[in-house]
């Protein structure tokens, strides 16, 4: 049990004690004080992908820099011009925490095979099974518990999660694209921004989708 309370633990705690309420605060705020706030997280995780650059690898963190750029600012013009409701923002951000924390305590109390062992070498198929099934079943017994909260379905969930998942590993390949382990060191011993940041950057990417296709 001492290897669930280590360092990478640790890390987990503190991006949802410090980063979750980043995300939200702005955007319950206000959105034009949301504007600002993602635009000083955008042009951090820019700084530390300009930094990530070498001979070899410049044009791949090029490309994953007009990326980011565009999946930012998509999100932030769909959020003023046309903003969701807060209790499913929030709930979205919950799904992601949720699925992180249980894909990591599932890797590592079952183990087992590396599920993408040459991009991300912690990453299990049992840490994705059990974040995935967990998850589920954490939503749904909320929304069966705690009143006013509306129900979620299970397809709207797993599209969430994928889209974390799917964030979480394009930015684990860019990094070892680069040969670096954090992407800065924004909070010492904590890594980047990007780090902490990756499968928001997913799922904002995949929602932006949802609500240009619902808007059309």
């Amino acid at each position: 049990m001492k290897e669930l309370f280590n360092q990478e633990l640790f890390k987990r705690i503190v991006s949802v004690l410090v980063f979750v309420p980043l995300i939200i605060a702005p955007l319950l705020l206000n959105n034009y004080l949301a504007l600002l706030v993602f635009l000083i997280i955008n042009s951090i995780i820019l700084f530390e992908l300009d930094k990530m650059k070498n001979n070899t690898n410049k044009f791949v963190i090029n490309i994953f820099i007009l990326a980011v750029i565009f999946i930012f600012f998509s999100f932030l013009i769909l959020q003023i011009t046309a903003p969701i409701l807060k209790i499913l923002f929030i709930k979205i951000i919950i799904i992601i925490w949720l699925f992180d924390t249980f894909s990591y305590l599932g890797g590592k109390i079952i183990g087992g095979r590396k599920l993408f062992p040459k991009v991300s070498s912690g990453k299990t198929i049992s840490g994705l099974i059990s974040g995935i099934v967990i998850t589920l079943f954490v939503v749904k017994i909320a929304e069966t518990y705690i009143p006013y909260l509306s129900e979620t379905s299970i397809f709207f969930v797993i599209v969430i999660i994928f889209s974390a998942f799917f964030g979480d590993m394009i930015a684990s390949l860019v990094k070892r694209i680069a040969d670096v382990k954090d992407s800065g060191n924004i909070m010492p011993g904590h890594g980047g921004l990007l780090d902490r940041m990756d499968s928001f950057i997913g799922v904002f990417f995949v929602f932006n989708i949802f609500q240009i296709i619902s808007s059309i």
